[in-house]
This record gives C-alpha cells, sequence and structure tokens, in this order.
C-alpha cells in the first residue's frame, strides 16, 4: 500500500511540472506592447475648442476632462502605441479616422501580431464630471410651488450611471425659504416620473427631489447627513447624487437629485397602514394637508414662543379628518405623550418604552445633535413614523442645509459648542431617564468613531464637486456675501467654506464627547 501511494504521487508531482514547464513555454513577452498615449484632436473633433491629450495614471487608465458641447458620442481619437494594432470591442481603430462613444468608460485594446496584448480603459469626464439632468420646461419662470406642470427630462449618468433617455415628468417647487419673495434665483424642484425609475444607481421610484443647496455654501451638509444615516440604525435613510441641472439648456448649476422622503418599498417601507409624520408649522402647510395638534408637545413647546407646532400627517397620502385612520395616530401619539410627560414614564413595564423605538430614537437625536440642525428641535422637518401594533420610530433625517454652524441667527445652533436638539421636548424628557440617557452615551462611542470618516467624507464630496462648484459661483456670486441665515461665517472660496465646515464639526464631536 506505501509503495503504491509513492508510485501515484510522484507521478503527480512530474505531470505538474511539466504542466508548468509547457505554461513556462506558452508565456508571452508583452513588454513592448503598451499604449503611451490618447490625444482627441480639433482638426479631427470640430466640436472640440483645443486638442486634449489624456491624464495617464501609470498603470492602466487615461482620463481627461471635455467641456459642455463635446460631441463625446462620436469622438476621433488619435494614439501613440508600441505594438501591431490597437481595438476597441475588436474593431481596428485607425488614427484621425475612427470614432467612438467615449460618453461611458471605453476599453482599448494594443495587440501584438499574434493577438496577444494588454488592455487600457479610457474615461472622458464630460463637463464637470458630474451626471448631467436636462429639464425642458415651457417657461421656468412659471413653475409652481404648490402644484405639478408637464416637462421633459433627460439624465446623463456620466461614468459610473445608466442614463435615462427624453420623458415625460411632471415638476413643481419644493421647499420654504428659497421660494419666499422670490428673492433667491436657485430653486428646488420635485419631479415625478408616470412609472418607477431608477435614477444614478438609486431604486427605482416616482418622486425624486433636486436639492438647490443655496443656503449652505458648501454643498455638503446634506450629503454628510444621508451618510451618516445611512451609517445607523435607521430602517431607511435617503440618498442623494451630486448632478449638474440644465432648464432649456441653460445651466442651473450644482444640485443633489435625492429620494424624497416617503412610503415605499424602497424607501421608508411602513405598508400601506402605517404612518409618517412630520412635525411642521401650521403655516407651512399646504390647502390640501391633512393634520392633528397634539396638545401636550404644543404645550412643552410654548418654551419656543414662535412655534405653532403640528403634526402633518405626510402617509397614507389619501387620509381624511374625522376618518378611523385619523383617530388612530392621533390617539396613538396622545397616549404616547401622556405615558412620556407622566409621573412613572421611567417604568420599564408602564413607562415610555412600550412606545419607542430606541435605536432610531437615539440615532436620530445624536445624528441631529451632531450637526446642531436648526430646526429639529420641534421646528420643521422632524420625522416619526408608526405602524400599527409597533413601535414609534424616529426618522428619516432630512433637511441638513441649516446645520453644521450654518445657521447664525439662532446663536445656541451656530456654535459648535452647546447642545440644542436636546430642547425637543420629547428628547429633553427622554433624557430625564438615566436609562435613556446612558444608551445615548453608549451610542455616541459609535459616531465618535467614525470621526475620521466623516472628514474623508467631506473631502470626498469636496473633490466629487470642485469643478461644478466653481461654475455654479459664477452663475449664483454668494461666495463672500452675507446670507440671511449665516453672516457670521462667510467666506471667498468654496475651499474656506468646506474647511469651516471640517473644523466646526470636528470641534463639536470632540466636544460632545465630553459634554453629552
Amino acid at each position: 500500500m506505501v509503495k503504491r501511494r509513492f508510485v501515484r504521487n510522484t507521478v503527480i508531482v512530474l505531470l505538474s511540472l511539466i504542466v508548468l514547464s509547457c505554461q513556462k513555454e506558452e508565456e508571452v513577452d508583452l513588454s513592448n506592447i503598451n499604449l503611451l498615449s490618447v490625444r482627441f484632436l480639433k482638426a479631427n473633433n470640430p466640436s472640440l475648442g483645443s486638442d486634449i491629450e489624456l491624464n495617464f495614471d501609470n498603470e492602466d487608465t487615461f482620463s481627461s476632462f471635455v467641456p459642455y458641447g463635446t460631441s463625446i458620442e462620436s469622438l476621433i481619437a488619435s494614439y501613440e502605441f508600441e505594438g501591431y494594432s490597437v481595438q476597441i470591442d475588436g474593431e481596428e481603430q485607425t488614427n484621425s479616422v475612427s470614432s467612438n462613444d467615449f460618453g461611458k468608460e471605453r476599453t482599448v485594446s494594443v495587440l501584438d501580431e499574434g493577438g496577444n496584448g494588454k488592455d487600457y480603459s479610457i474615461r472622458l469626464h464630460y463637463h464637470t464630471g458630474l451626471p448631467i439632468v436636462f429639464l425642458d420646461i415651457f417657461d421656468p419662470e412659471s413653475v409652481p410651488r404648490e402644484q405639478y406642470i408637464s416637462a421633459e427630462v433627460s439624465v446623463y449618468g456620466g461614468l459610473d450611471f445608466l442614463d435615462i433617455d427624453d420623458t415625460t415628468i411632471e415638476i413643481r417647487g419644493r421647499g420654504n425659504s428659497t421660494w419666499m419673495g422670490g428673492q433667491v434665483e436657485k430653486k428646488p424642484y420635485q419631479i415625478k416620473f408616470s412609472d418607477k425609475q431608477e435614477v444614478l444607481g438609486m431604486a427605482e421610484d416616482r418622486r425624486w427631489v433636486l436639492l438647490a443647496e443655496h443656503y449652505d455654501r458648501s454643498m455638503i451638509r446634506n450629503k454628510l447627513s444621508f451618510e451618516m444615516g445611512n451609517m445607523s440604525n435607521f430602517d431607511y435613510s435617503p440618498q442623494g447624487e451630486y448632478v449638474e441641472l440644465f432648464i432649456n439648456d441653460q445651466p442651473k448649476g450644482t444640485y443633489v437629485l435625492a429620494q424624497k422622503v416617503e412610503e415605499a418599498k424602497n424607501r421608508l417601507d411602513i405598508g400601506d397602514n402605517g404612518y409618517l409624520i412630520e412635525m411642521d408649522q401650521r403655516h407651512r402647510v399646504y390647502g390640501d394637508d391633512v393634520y392633528f395638534e397634539p396638545p401636550i408637545f404644543r404645550q412643552r413647546a410654548q418654551k419656543f414662543s414662535w412655534l405653532d407646532t403640528i403634526f402633518n400627517i405626510k402617509e397614507p397620502a389619501d387620509i381624511q379628518y374625522n376618518t378611523g385612520e385619523y383617530a388612530e395616530i392621533e390617539n396613538f401619539v396622545n397616549a404616547f405623550e401622556e405615558v412620556l410627560f407622566g409621573n412613572n414614564f421611567k417604568d420599564p413595564e408602564a413607562g415610555y418604552r412600550n412606545y419607542i423605538d430606541f435605536d432610531s430614537f437615539i440615532d436620530w437625536y445624536l445624528i441631529n445633535e451632531i450637526g446642531k440642525s436648526v430646526d429639529a428641535y420641534g421646528y420643521a422637518s422632524v420625522f416619526f413614523s408608526y405602524v400599527p401594533g409597533e413601535k414609534i420610530k424616529m426618522g428619516p433625517i432630512w433637511d441638513f442645509d441649516l446645520s453644521y454652524g450654518n445657521a447664525d441667527y439662532n446663536p445656541q445652533a451656530f456654535y459648535p459648542t452647546g447642545n440644542w436638539i436636546n430642547k425637543h421636548p420629547w428628547i429633553e424628557r427622554l433624557l430625564e431617564d438615566d436609562y435613556f440617557k446612558q444608551k445615548v452615551i453608549e451610542r455616541y462611542t459609535y459616531f465618535y468613531d467614525k470621526r475620521d470618516d466623516f472628514m474623508d467624507l467631506i473631502d470626498q464630496f469636496s473633490h466629487q464637486i470642485n469643478r461644478s462648484q466653481a461654475l455654479n459661483y459664477e452663475l449664483y456670486q454668494n461666495l463672500g456675501q452675507e446670507i440671511w441665515n449665516n453672516s457670521s461665517a462667510v467666506f471667498q472660496t468654496h475651499e474656506e467654506e468646506v474647511e469651516y465646515l471640517k473644523n466646526w464639526l470636528f470641534e463639536r464631536i470632540t466636544w460632545m464627547n465630553g459634554n453629552l
């Protein structure tokens, strides 16, 4: 038996040596096969204003930017190479003759006479490198805030996302302060597709928003907060991608195309019988909105004399007053508040713990407290959901342009020291319970440990929109200009705005680590 195993193993070793020897003999020397340069010459491409030579990363990728108006779908390249031929998708390329669509990443192969070779990537960034949303509207000045009008949209997804061909949509304005008095030129919008549509890699749905970020001169605060939400314990946090917006082929600057906060399977999945509520101000609701006035909350909020907070029922969208659905949510919230502000609210069995989802309440509080979101103490954009038979969940988080030290009209929210969101009546009461407070402190360690990640995200977003922000501020010259929300931290450059955000956030996170 031993002899037979020895013979068998010897045969295996010999066969392996033969295979390795053959492989070495078949190895092809590709050291003299190289793509040396890629250029797009104006002489061959009339849509170019000048010659463009692509940058090589010294590995396998050539890249560059081409200006808006370039016929990127039919560009003629010139290649300098070592080898026998250059091919794209198996077709041999002829310098100054072969035309290709470079709107997406293309693979270029440099081959020897035997068909062996190396592959290289060509990545052409169109315009600023961001995806582009094209809106065609009969009269952009006529877009109302309250109702939809018809429009056409197409999306160039750039190098990383799918395009969307011309599609009929509906559009209306959105937001509040950016529509007051007509003094803000850069306005946010909401668009609605007739059918669910995947957009820029985000899960399909009908409704999307275009955030103008006019009052946040870094244009980073919402994106950063979305990412914090995605790191959290929320069931859902909105996503958004930077885009260039063109309306009737006129540039409108840098926007964030984001998911709308709403009930949907691909968003906040609370089913047909779930409720989505927004704490808002009475003067901000639309005529067909349905809301209720929680008496205890409103009484507790009287410390802020200007608050007229109502609970606006966003979902179900077709809810009506004086129905069983309406009574169910109103009664449950009122019952929760009676317990929360009752004498035995700390009781593990009879107290508030039966009504709230701890993870969402704590993460909602911490993310908003880190950013000191100016409205999150109970003024507006405070969302929570409730599915009958379950517990109240806070979130999704929303509306962070006036945060991270970007609202000096409220000194308590402006500076990186001091607490602010703990003045929200619910949070204020919950923090009177040492059990809840300890859970908050323990959870804060998670966000504190991610402080370097937050800084990296800010740098990443700043780099991503670097070209776009320059054009944005040529259109809207509010860099270095006082704005109603922030006349104290005013900077001349986008780079300084970003540095201010980073410094403020670092100081804020450090302060909170010892002062929650």
